[in-house]
């Protein structure tokens, strides 16, 4: 946890991937996700559940990596107090959300930071 200026931030981080069997966090010798509980794969969007009591959410961000920056997956985030959305686009701007099940790589990962304020002690 992060104290600034008398708040109490909680960071929210982890690798998504999947490789043909539905999205999950990365978690092993070299990664490991900080607050993700679940990760559901939803018709529309990634759902990230981080239930950690937050108040506000300062800032959260989803990148793609060099694998689907490389094919042009543009991604974006709905965060939350207690769960975030990741929506997947492919394709020319004005298209709905891609199904995050038909979204696959061997090695790509979209790489998740998000810091969500506490309740003051």
């Amino acid at each position: 946890m992060i104290d600034t200026a008398g708040a109490t931030y909680r960071m929210i981080g982890g690798a998504l991937r999947n490789t043909g069997t539905g999205w999950g966090l990365i978690n092993d010798a070299g990664h490991q996700p900080t607050g993700i509980t679940a990760v559901l794969t939803r018709p529309d969007h990634i759902e990230i559940q981080h239930p950690v009591s937050a108040v506000k959410v300062s800032s959260f961000q989803v990148t793609p990596d060099e694998t689907y920056a490389q094919q042009g997956l543009r991604v974006g985030i709905s965060a939350g107090l207690a769960l975030s959305r990741v929506y997947l686009y492919s394709g020319p701007p004005g298209l709905p959300p891609v199904d995050p099940s038909t979204v696959a790589a061997a090695s790509g990962n979209l790489w998740l930071t998000g810091f969500l304020q506490l309740p003051t002690a």
